[in-house]
């Protein structure tokens, strides 16, 4: 659940297990692109234990719920970095009733003054990483709007308005009740064109045992193919002949034992990635694993998990999905 709504239906491919290894064995390719990265990588837990946006240690990707009751947001006017960003973005247009409908193509959005995003009210908003500019670092703000059970995210959004305004490189939203994808080649959050917050490991998740969905992982360019494959819808950076393709499927081996002295997190942490795996999702430093700033993390989490190495992950083959009758490349669904 994101807040009070589902993290997409139980049937989308985030939510699907596949560590049955002789339904989803390992991907032809996994040695190979295993020794590109280096198996002795550590695994990277890229999120920190303070929830202070003012501090230096403030790090990891935080989630915005929006009371379905009391929204705290006022729709405000969004401004894009580029001309051309707004033409994969989805934006929030006023429907004459005093709120506000989904638009796909910010770009045929006119005028550019009804281009609106949920941002939340400055008292309470949360923004990824430090203060910066979008020239200077990537930085998400990610929206579940809990009445509609719309999630919102956005990249490259500065750190302080400009003339009272929110500005960020693109935007894109989903239905989280639904399968539904955005058009493939578009992009999003993230260089994959996927959502953000489903992926996240999230402290309230860990600390309860289960976390029962897929996660999100990076990866540096330069083993990374410009190339993608379902459920990503796109790609980016240099064209890497033999590389990764952006939504391929990552899986902690069946055969690593998780330490039964390891934290409750770290274990529920390792059981997803055993269980759901990791999609790569965007560019960054390899195996980089995305969670959310939480005072409820454990240091020891933290260090025990960091003891993973690349060499006990394998990528999968989703094929057993991806060539079933019933499958469509234009849906997250990967059960029926």
């Amino acid at each position: 659940m994101l807040g009070s709504c589902p993290s997409f239906p139980a049937t989308a491919v985030f939510n699907t297990r596949i560590d049955d290894t002789t339904k989803f064995p390992a991907h032809a390719q996994s040695g190979t692109w295993i020794g590109n990265i280096g198996g002795t990588r550590a695994f990277h837990a890229d999120w920190g234990t303070t929830v202070d946006q003012a501090s230096s240690e403030y790090y990891g990707i935080p989630l915005n719920l929006l009371s379905a009751t009391s929204p705290e947001t006022d729709w405000p006017l969004l401004t894009f970095a580029s001309d051309s960003a707004p033409d994969e973005s989805d934006c929030a247009v006023p429907n004459g009733s005093g709120g506000y409908t989904l638009t796909p193509n910010c770009l045929a959005v006119t005028p550019s003054s009804n281009r609106r995003f949920p941002f939340p009210r400055d008292a309470v908003v949360k923004v990824e990483g430090h203060d910066c500019s979008p020239d200077t670092c990537d930085r998400h703000v990610l929206v579940v709007e809990q009445g509609a059970c719309r999630l919102w995210e956005d990249y490259s959004v500065t750190s302080v308005k400009v003339g009272g305004q929110w500005s960020a490189y693109s935007t894109a939203a989903w239905d989280l009740n639904s399968n539904a994808m955005r058009t493939d080649t578009w992009t999003s959050g993230d260089a994959a064109g996927l959502p953000i917050a489903p992926l996240l490991v999230r402290a309230s998740e860990a600390s309860s045992g289960v976390i029962p969905h897929a996660l999100r992982v990076t990866f540096r360019d330069s083993v990374l193919a410009r190339s993608h494959v379902w459920p990503a819808r796109h790609d980016a950076g240099g064209a890497t002949s033999g590389g990764i393709p952006f939504g391929a499927l990552l899986r902690l081996r069946g055969d690593v034992p998780i330490p039964s002295n390891w934290t409750t997190q770290a274990k529920a942490i390792a059981a997803a990635m055993q269980r759901y795996g990791l999609y790569v999702a965007d560019i960054g430093s390899d195996l980089y694993v995305q969670g959310d700033p939480s005072t409820q993390w454990d240091s020891a989490t933290i260090s025990q998990i960091q003891s993973l190495r690349m060499n006990q992950f394998e990528f999968v083959d989703t094929g057993s999905i991806t060539r079933d009758s019933r499958f469509s490349p234009n849906s997250f669904a990967a059960s029926w």
